[in-house]
């Protein structure tokens, strides 16, 4: 990459950098890695806490005042959550013209709903009490986004007018913030701001401010910019002046940097408005809005002189990280070669590493001498995860397989400075709270986390073990409930734990789960994640129907639900049954935190983790782990699959239980191989995708139509193809590669599967979702090892043998053919017959290929094809998305005939 870039920056075409006449960034969740208002509230707390007589009374004060913060939190939450729900639809299917007249007045409703609020915390007095420098001491605890300082001295050393506005409180917090690495900053005086007088190689702060009488602060705010308005007027002020002052010279691009709602006004007046975070609520007002949101690489080298966004939709852009937006402003030609040198490595890495940081995950729980929970289930989540753990322990338990046999409790202090140790020297990007056994200790770790600034925090409200086993005592749901769900990012309790922390609350279907987890949102928590494994029932209508011989009960499935105050997401998986379960909460909190600590949003992480640990229990079944109910899990199943190895060596006893190999008889490799089939398909549950429009590239169609093969797949997405197979016979496998990286970029654009045709490197390298062989390729069970259990594996067979042997070796589908005379390849036709007979053999999806057009698909459909592959039909077509179209009409057709039948 290095060498890229110096060869690059060398050249003679090299584009200049653009020329910038205004910079303006959001503070909070875009400067910061997480808002900072809390910070606020907090030390307002600690400050009028300490003015009382004794610690009782302080105790007692905090308390009260924590209280009533913990109301404030609660009330702005619901109160906004309902606010949304009047004046923020949902957006349509298909995309709508831009709309200014809704979104002004939605501006204007926000507007309003913030300076309400901001009323109700000056009514409150909470903020009261500070003393002139706490809260810039309070400042310089605050984490920055890796990277934004930098951009922000770059910016202002360039003579760039550069302004950070925030509705922050404390505009003197906000400078503290920024200056901690040596940032020059100055504070903007009253309502007048000026893009022309700020002071060479500074940053001007815009923010509101606390009132001091004398030096404590009186509990009012001087309100200078607290909502989405003020922001725009903000901006709008600051490019008149520099309008007024240009008198005619060539004019440069403004830029806005921001996260949130309140920033869409500035982002849309900008030249350039920057996205940073990924926020939901943001895209689904530009959705609404009809405002485009595409990746910064796609902004133009010139983005001067731009018409007015009142005739047509505004665009903003949307960066990956602050050394994307560096890259942007500074060498528009560098941006695109970082896009295209690093993307390979994104797709490997974490977004921390690319970075140039180890992400980190502090872990705050108990110990767990069976190694199956706790801070052991912890560490070993987060190295499954690529990410670097610390601990903090909070008690040493006695427990194995069969249940705890003792508690001992670490002092509140030493839990404290076990955190202070780790945070002083290594810093963390998230903190998860694991078993947290007294309320001193809650209020221990939650005291800690302010006083340092908030920074992303999972909570896993672990209040009894899964033998029954209590692992809190009375006062630590009061306790979660007042200091560590009000800080939180997401709070992740199961059915039992979240009835406790409701009060008992019974909660028996999805319905009471939603219920449940709004109640809980109202606590403080942004996100709240309800996990549904205890409602699911166990295994005995199944059993009853084998003794009987009837046909099985519909699957089971686990279904989570996720809610941030306004939307729902339910996340299923199927049910594994197992009893090695012990730890699973541990493990998804863990996972979770892992996955926000290399940069994913909170959705993501979720989605991320829920899988990970479906996965983690479906290589863990029967492990022979203890004598008793609560038996551990494989969370480095990647590296060591024991349960494989335990399936494949009971097969070997069964068929050498006299030390002999049985017979080389027909009858004998029959049995085997049912032994065999059987043993894998108790231990493993296929991947699944969308398999009705398989589209196969071929170069000789695509070069014909004078089409890359990136351009010919994204038309046949647009005809609704369900996962693609890249295809190259005769190329070498740099140009595989890089070939490979391009296709997969505009699969992931469309959430569509890319599979490699036999190139199981290349696969690797760019980070495909998976792999098809041949018979004559490696063999699929070395395919299986080497791509490991969570990618797509195809393989191509012929026969009803193949297939069993291709499902046993762990293939997640088949592609069966050539079904019909092909022009494509030269194979042998299996015909209909055939077909059905594979289909019938196995229980994994099939996928006809060879031949097969709109025309015949739905024969092969009805023949008990999951879908179809074609190559020809589509890629030689005229209009590959029109193609696509009938092909997907055909499928579907057939499969609602055949549900039918």
């Amino acid at each position: 990459m290095e060498l890229e870039v110096q060869f690059f920056s060398a050249q003679p075409y090299r584009a200049p950098p653009r020329p910038i006449s205004l910079l303006v960034v959001d503070f909070d969740d875009t400067c910061t890695a997480s808002d900072s208002s809390g910070l606020v509230m907090q030390t307002a707390i600690e400050a009028t806490a300490a003015q009382a007589d004794g610690s009782e009374a302080q105790a007692a004060l905090r308390a009260e005042l924590q209280g009533q913060l913990q109301w404030l939190v609660s009330n702005y939450a619901s109160q906004r959550q309902s606010l949304l729900a009047e004046i923020l639809p949902e957006p349509e299917d298909e995309a709508t013209d831009f709309d200014m007249g809704w979104l002004g007045d939605f501006i204007d409703r926000l507007s309003e709903f913030d300076k309400e609020m901001n009323g109700v915390v000056v009514e409150s007095g909470i903020l009261g009490g500070i003393k002139k420098g706490m809260l810039a001491r309070a400042g310089e605890s605050i984490t920055m986004q890796d990277g934004c300082l930098q951009l922000l001295k770059q910016a202002a050393e360039a003579g760039i007018p550069t302004y950070v506005v925030s509705v922050n409180w404390s505009a003197e917090m906000v400078r503290a913030a920024l200056a901690q690495q040596g940032l020059s900053v100055v504070l903007a005086e009253g309502e007048d701001v000026s893009a022309t007088a700020v002071p060479p190689g500074s940053v001007v702060v815009c923010a509101n401010e606390l009132e001091y009488f004398g030096d404590t602060a009186t509990g009012n705010i001087k309100r200078r910019c607290e909502c989405a308005a003020d922001k725009g007027r903000l901006l709008d002020d600051l490019l008149l002046d520099l309008a007024a002052a240009r008198e005619g010279r060539e004019a440069g691009i403004s830029v806005y940097i921001g996260d949130s709602m309140t920033d869409v006004p500035p982002l849309i007046s900008a030249d350039a408005g920057i996205l940073v975070g990924g926020n939901s609520l943001v895209r689904q007002v530009a959705a609404v809005a009809g405002i485009d949101i595409r990746p910064l690489v796609a902004a133009p080298l010139d983005l001067s002189n731009q018409e007015s966004h009142a005739d047509e939709a505004p665009v903003l852009y949307e960066a990956g990280s602050w050394a994307e937006i560096a890259a942007f402003l500074f060498n528009p030609q560098l941006v695109r070669l970082q896009r295209r040198t690093t993307s390979l490595r994104e797709r490997a890495a974490p977004q921390a590493v690319v970075q140039g940081k180890v992400p980190l995950v502090l872990a705050i729980a108990g110990s767990d001498s069976g190694g199956g929970a706790g801070v052991q289930a912890d560490i070993k989540t987060c190295m499954a995860s690529g990410v670097y753990a610390t601990t903090a322990v909070t008690a040493l338990t006695a427990q194995n397989t069969q249940g705890v046999a003792a508690v001992h409790v670490a002092p509140p202090e030493f839990v404290r400075a076990q955190m202070a140790a780790v945070l002083s020297d290594m810093g963390t990007d998230v903190v998860k709270t694991g078993m947290l056994p007294t309320p001193e200790i809650v209020e221990a770790v939650a005291a800690e986390l302010q006083e340092r600034g908030l920074v992303r925090l999972v909570v896993d409200p672990v209040l009894v073990s899964t033998s029954g086993d209590a692992l809190a005592v009375s006062g630590v749901v009061e306790a979660l409930k007042t200091h560590l769900l009000p800080l939180a990012t997401i709070v992740t309790p199961n059915v039992p734990e979240a009835s406790k922390l409701l009060d008992g609350r019974s909660i028996t279907d999805l319905a009471g789960m939603r219920a449940a987890a709004e109640a809980l949102h109202r606590y403080g928590p942004q996100w709240v994640l309800i996990k549904g494994g205890h409602l699911v029932e166990g295994d005995e209508e199944a059993e009853v129907a084998a003794e009987l011989g009837l046909a099985p009960p519909p699957p089971r499935v686990v279904t989570d639900v996720l809610f941030d105050g306004r939307s729902w997401f339910e996340l299923t998986e199927p049910h594994i049954s197992t009893g090695n379960t012990h730890g699973t909460g541990c493990s998804l909190a863990s996972a979770i935190a892992a996955e926000l600590a290399k940069g994913a949003d909170v959705a993501t992480a979720v989605k991320r983790a829920k899988k990970y640990v479906w996965r983690v229990l479906e290589r863990s079944r029967d492990l022979p782990l203890g004598q008793g109910s609560q038996r551990p899990m494989n969370h480095g199943y990647a590296l060591a699959d024991w349960s494989a190895d335990l399936a494949a060596a009971g097969v070997a006893a069964e068929d050498g239980a006299d030390g002999q190999l049985p017979e080389c008889s027909h009858a004998a490799e029959a049995a085997r191989e049912q032994v065999e089939a059987a043993a894998a398909r108790r231990n493993r549950i296929p991947n699944s995708c969308d398999l009705r429009v398989y589209a196969v590239t071929d170069p000789r169609c695509n070069a014909a139509n004078g089409r890359s093969n990136a351009e010919a797949i994204q038309l046949a997405l647009d005809g609704g193809v369900t996962v693609v197979q890249l295809r190259e016979k005769d190329i070498e496998g740099g140009a595989f590669m890089e070939q490979a990286a391009a296709v997969l970029e505009v699969c992931r654009s469309r959430g569509v599967p890319l599979l490699i045709n036999d190139r199981v490197d290349v696969a690797l390298a760019v980070g495909a979702d998976g792999v098809h062989v041949g018979q004559g390729d490696l063999p699929a069970a070395t395919v299986r090892r080497m791509i490991g259990p969570d990618r797509i594996l195809g393989v191509s067979v012929k026969t009803p043998e193949q297939a069993v042997q291709a499902e046993l070796d762990g293939a997640d589908y088949l592609g069966a053919g050539a079904v019909f005379p092909t022009g494509t390849k030269e194979s042998e036709v299996i015909g209909l017959q055939q077909l059905a007979a594979i289909c019938q053999s196995v229980s994994i999806p099939v996928v006809s290929i060879g031949g097969v057009k709109a025309s015949n698909a739905g024969e092969t459909v009805l023949a008990g094809c999951a879908g179809a592959a074609v190559v020809s039909d589509i890629f030689g077509a005229d209009s590959p998305a029109d193609a696509a179209r009938q092909l997907l009409a055909a499928v579907d057709a057939a499969l609602a005939q055949r549900q039918g039948q």
